[in-house]
């Protein structure tokens, strides 16, 4: 029953967290069309689009935020393993469950100053400066990615745990 429950969360986890990894390269790709367009309007000697950069000062935030909690599910965040492997099993388990925890407390402060940034501006009534495009909408969905990091890194964690109890790591997919 615990298992399942387990394998219940990490294919949530993990699904939620392709969900969003997709709609960062919807972005992504929204954002090379509209750079390839405003080359073709350069090269055809029409005027460029009004506001192309404020476009992709807004956009850049959430498609980097939204790959973050994928990365995270997939471990494939910064790791040094050679020194882990080098150990052995029992100290490759602690240095990864003190990696995990660093990371976690990384993603707990840095999802703090996004909303603190937020809240800035949110009440500052913060907009671009070509098209005036309010700035807080967009920023707060990046910081709902940054948000749902801590939870994402937390369940590492304690697969972190697990593996340090069991010696072993288990997977859940």
């Amino acid at each position: 029953m615990l298992s399942t429950n387990y394998e219940h969360l990490q294919r949530r986890l993990d699904t939620l967290s392709k969900v969003l990894a997709s709609v960062g390269f919807v972005f992504l790709v929204f954002i090379s069309f509209l750079t390839m367009f405003d080359a073709v309007m350069r090269w055809a000697i029409l005027p460029s689009i009004p506001g192309f950069l404020d476009w992709g000062r807004i956009m850049f935030p959430i498609i980097i935020c939204a790959v973050f909690p994928a990365v995270l599910m997939n471990r494939r965040n910064v790791s040094i393993k050679f020194l882990g492997s080098g150990l052995g099993a029992k100290p490759n388990a602690w240095l990864e469950c003190f990696a995990a925890i660093l990371t976690f407390t990384f993603f707990v402060l840095l999802a703090w100053q996004f909303i603190l940034t937020g809240i800035d501006v949110t009440i500052n009534n913060r907009v671009t400066g070509t098209v005036k495009i309010l700035v807080a909408p967009w920023w707060w969905i990046a910081t709902t990615f940054i948000i749902f990091c801590v939870p994402v890194q937390l369940w590492m964690v304690i697969k972190s745990f697990m593996a340090l109890k069991t010696g072993q790591e288990r997977k859940y997919d």
